[in-house]
């Protein structure tokens, strides 16, 4: 039997034709579902299905999307811990650049590693990183604008630009997103404030000039050429030209919780009170509080601790049993470890909380968040934000003041490592690797987070100095084996000196034995 929708109820007595082949093709939709998910039941009827692409599917709701993410950074503990772990693990001290081109490495060194690079004159290179990371993970994307400066011109410190560039870090809400679905007089179109050509690629943003939520709000946009901008953001999405908050899927959650979080404070503090219900059986007991107090008897209004009052003749007393709390580390586990997978983080950082964790499993959890950490860092923010910085760098250094560079050399980033939860275990893998041919050293070093040649020159500059000491440390392999004996010609020069030693010892023997037999001669023994 074929449950009739309201519509055919309504036409069925005035055109039952037109409603039974609208039946027949009502039943073959759900014959024609394979899939129960695809189907139009009662389990299904509350889904929002959309055949948009990316951009429409976000369309309005990326401003809403930021507003609530950072509602939720300003006043929930947990999404400022999630926000913190996120940055922390993708930039944690910086990203390095390191190159094979001396002179181009030391440009960008004088240029990053100082607050030279921000339009602002507060930050280096590696917080810029930071601040980059931030804006994504709340607001879903940053824009990133190259900022020209005259030869000549200085930091917020007087001092000389090394190269007549900076950096300036703008919030998405710049984007003016009222700009969509306009089409160019080129042939191209503009969608959510970013300008394509004819043939799909982008050409410009258009910008406010000021932020529209501060203070003197710009509603005036000028055309950025696209060159001058960089737009960071994680597109999951074919065709994606915007990017979403990354608390957009667990924004809701957050925010139950919270309010959960405030109920569970209030009962708990009902539960520390003692709540106590007079009432008046006979109707001749004193009225108010006011009157009680004029007549000398206790208040029964207030409560103080080990105080003890006379009930008034006509009122009863009740306490109120206090209501339990003992569900709350359950519940309250259960919806951190969701809201902790849907930002891609561990419970453990979310909740500061490692509790009863082995260490296989904690070090399980850490690899899953590591796989979202290299796909963050290597597949976005190094893609997007540090090879196009890297060429500003460079194209700014061949018309700069200083000596030209003629060419953009290769460069390779350096990120910090995940930290050790079992050195001397991971120490060991490094080891073995290594001896394998499994992993180069200068690919251990930059796992390990840091500069192969700069590590090798040290290493090169101490070990020279060790040596003129004459120390010896079982941490040169070329003198000491791992046991702690020495080799090699640490090994042959303390032979060479024991060897004489003891030639010197026998000497001594011979010569006092000498000494001995000549005195007993000498004096007649025999």
């Amino acid at each position: 039997m074929v449950e009739l929708h309201w519509v055919d109820k309504l036409t069925a007595p005035f055109a039952p034709r037109w409603t039974a082949r609208r039946m027949r093709a009502r039943i073959s939709l759900d014959v024609m579902a394979r899939y129960e998910s695809a189907g139009n039941s009662r389990r299904t009827s509350g889904w929002k299905r959309t055949s948009g692409d990316a951009n429409v599917d976000q369309g309005g709701d990326l401003a809403t999307l930021r507003s609530d993410a950072r509602d939720l950074i300003q006043n929930n503990a947990y999404a400022k811990s999630a926000l913190s772990t996120i940055t922390r693990h993708i930039v944690g001290w910086g990203i390095s650049a390191t190159t094979p081109h001396a002179r181009a490495g030391e440009v960008y060194k004088q240029w990053a590693e100082s607050t030279a690079c921000d339009a602002d004159g507060r930050k280096n290179i590696y917080g810029i990183q930071k601040i980059v990371m931030n804006t994504v993970v709340v607001a879903g994307e940053c824009l990133v604008r190259r900022r020209w400066r005259r030869p000549g011109d200085t930091d917020s410190t007087g001092k000389k630009l090394p190269i007549p560039l900076q950096l300036q870090i703008l919030e998405p809400d710049y984007l003016d997103t009222l700009k969509d679905a306009v089409a160019t007089l080129s042939g191209g179109w503009i969608t959510q404030g970013k300008e394509y050509g004819p043939f799909g690629r982008l050409e410009a943003y258009w910008l406010f000039r000021e932020h529209p939520g501060s203070a003197r709000p710009s509603m005036t946009s000028e055309r950025i050429p696209a060159s001058e901008i960089l737009h960071v953001f994680l597109d999951d999405r074919p065709g994606a030209v915007r990017g979403a908050s990354w608390f957009g899927p667990v924004t809701l959650r957050m925010k139950d919780f919270d309010e959960y979080l405030d109920a569970a404070l209030l009962k708990q503090k009902i539960a520390a009170c003692l709540a106590v219900i007079t009432s008046d059986i006979n109707g001749d007991a004193p009225l108010g509080t006011a009157i009680a107090q004029k007549a000398g008897e206790p208040e029964w209004d207030r409560l103080e601790p080990g105080g003890i009052h006379n009930v008034t003749a006509g009122r009863s007393v009740t306490v109120v049993e206090p209501p339990a709390i003992s569900e709350h580390a359950a519940y309250a586990k259960t919806v951190l470890s969701e809201i902790a997978t849907g930002l891609g983080v561990t419970y453990e950082d979310l909740t500061g909380s490692y509790e009863g964790l082995p260490y296989s499993a904690a070090r399980m959890s850490r690899l899953r968040h590591w796989d979202n950490v290299h796909d963050w860092r290597w597949n976005m923010l190094i893609p997007q934000f540090c090879d196009p910085v890297w060429s500003w760098v460079m194209t700014a250094a061949m018309v700069g003041t200083l000596e030209p560079i003629n060419e953009i050399p290769t460069v390779e980033w350096t990120a910090p490592p995940p930290a050790m939860l079992d050195p001397s275990a991971e120490v060991l893998a490094y080891m073995r690797a290594l001896r394998i041919g499994a992993i180069t050293w200068p690919e251990m070093v930059r796992e390990l987070g840091y500069d192969p040649k700069k590590q090798l020159e040290e290493i090169k500059k101490w070990k020279t100095l060790i040596d003129e000491s004459g120390l010896i440390f079982d941490s040169d392999p070329a003198t000491t084996t791992q046991g702690g004996q020495l080799q090699g010609a640490a090994a042959a020069k303390t032979s060479t000196t024991t060897s004489a030693a003891e030639a010197a010892f026998r000497r001594s023997v011979e010569d006092i034995v000498r000494s001995l037999r000549v005195e007993s001669l000498t004096n007649g023994d025999h």
